[in-house]
């Protein structure tokens, strides 16, 4: 059997606050809930279990990849409700530069071809929204997500 083409988002960010504190806001339950999704369970382990879900929308589980501290942190994407995608692999990495940190999210595994355009066109827009809160929420303390979107 030929093997799937997929294709792969690539972004990164440059955030103003510290790596550690940039890793505790990707990797810890309550800190995921004040930018991201609704509630977050997060086990902290490579091979450990999390889930993340969202009150009017989807939830996200599975395993974590790669757990480490610090550094990088990935997830077995798994799409509830959505056939055929199977799961993909969402990563986002850490690393020092300058005054801040600059952050890399990688997103493998999305299947290629017209009946997946705008599931991928919609992660990259995801993405970039969810990444653009995180660096509001930690540079300025003011989470973007309005309650009255609907």
């Amino acid at each position: 059997m030929p093997r799937r083409k997929t294709r792969t988002i690539r972004q990164q960010y440059f955030i103003r606050a510290s790596p550690k504190k940039v890793f505790k806001a990707l990797s810890d339950p309550e800190r995921l809930a004040r930018w991201f999704a609704d509630k977050a369970e997060v086990s902290g382990r490579k091979g450990g279990r999390y889930t993340l879900s969202w009150e009017d929308g989807p939830t996200h589980r599975g395993k974590l990849l790669e757990f480490r501290r610090g550094e990088k942190i990935t997830f077995a994407w798994e799409w509830e409700g959505i056939e055929g995608v199977g799961v993909t692999r969402f990563g986002l990495a850490v690393e020092p530069k300058g005054k801040g940190t600059l952050l890399r999210l990688t997103h493998a595994g999305i299947p290629k071809g017209e009946k997946w355009h705008e599931l991928y066109a919609g992660a990259v827009w995801g993405w970039t929204y969810f990444m653009m809160n995180l660096k509001s929420v930690l540079e300025h303390g003011h989470d973007l997500r309005s309650k009255h979107d609907g």
